[in-house]
């Protein structure tokens, strides 16, 4: 639950001017309360922030809105993305830390620089996958630059809030069904569950994470998918019937849209 020492570097050799802003956490509550269970609170409140702005901004009646009095409709992805990545600092940037320390699996002699090391090769290792499914999407598109330079764009990723968002059909080919696609529905939260879970380093801090991370899927999921049903209909329905949600215990093959 810090941030990986290969940046904490590279940012106070090259880019000192960022250090305040990543010189975490921002506040202390000990003089509030120093007790575990008020950081643990207090953290979940941070993650709630989160989850509020995740799912609510992704909603269709937000995009109304903001794309009428606030922005200009092909810039909400872009939005969207800008204010997702304030509240993951908030996140980072608040977050109390509890100090303590479940499991440690790493060598005694390591260092603290060559454990911090290890542990962003290890997490960067296994969250790799991800990337593939943001190429799946088109990158540009995923964080919305297709769309705000290009006004009259193909619709390629069925989670971008652009423009045509309300023109599209049940049969859009634009559904991907296919890759990490195939397996679950949101490879990107088992993908996150994943790097998350798999260390060899534990600390009460990131459990607590995964714990909040886990119930943010259950109740976004929810709201995610209301919306990709309204996008794709029914296509969306049997894609629902046919493949899970995030843990892939079966495969079946899932009709291509």
């Amino acid at each position: 639950m810090q941030m990986p020492v290969i940046y904490t570097n590279f940012i106070s050799t090259y880019l000192p001017i960022l250090n305040p802003l990543f010189n975490f956490p921002y506040v202390h509550i000990n003089t509030i309360s120093s007790s575990v269970i008020a950081k643990l609170i207090f953290n979940a409140f941070l993650n709630a922030i989160f989850g509020l702005v995740h799912t609510v901004f992704a909603q269709e009646f937000a995009q109304v809105f903001l794309g009428r009095f606030l922005f200009p409709k092909q810039t909400l992805r872009t939005v969207y993305c800008l204010l997702v990545t304030v509240t993951a600092f908030i996140i980072m940037g608040f977050w109390q830390h509890t100090h303590i320390q479940l499991w440690n699996w790493l060598p005694s002699t390591m260092s603290d620089y060559q454990q911090n090391l290890a542990l962003f090769f290890i997490f960067n290792v296994i969250y790799a996958p991800a990337w593939y499914v943001v190429i799946q999407f088109n990158p540009f598109e995923f964080c919305g630059l297709k769309q705000i330079f290009n006004k009259t764009e193909s619709i390629g990723c069925p989670y971008s809030s652009s423009v045509k968002s309300e023109a599209r059909t049940i049969n859009n080919p634009t559904l991907v069904t296919t890759g990490l696609f195939r397996y679950c529905r949101h490879p990107l939260y088992l993908i996150t569950l994943l790097s998350l879970t798999i260390t060899p380093v534990m600390s009460l801090d990131r459990l607590a994470f995964i714990i909040y991370t886990c119930i943010y899927g259950s109740i976004g999921i929810y709201f995610e998918e209301r919306k990709l049903i309204q996008i794709f209909g029914q296509a969306y329905i049997d894609y629902q019937q046919h493949v899970p949600a995030i843990f892939p215990f079966s495969v079946s093959k899932t009709k291509q849209n």
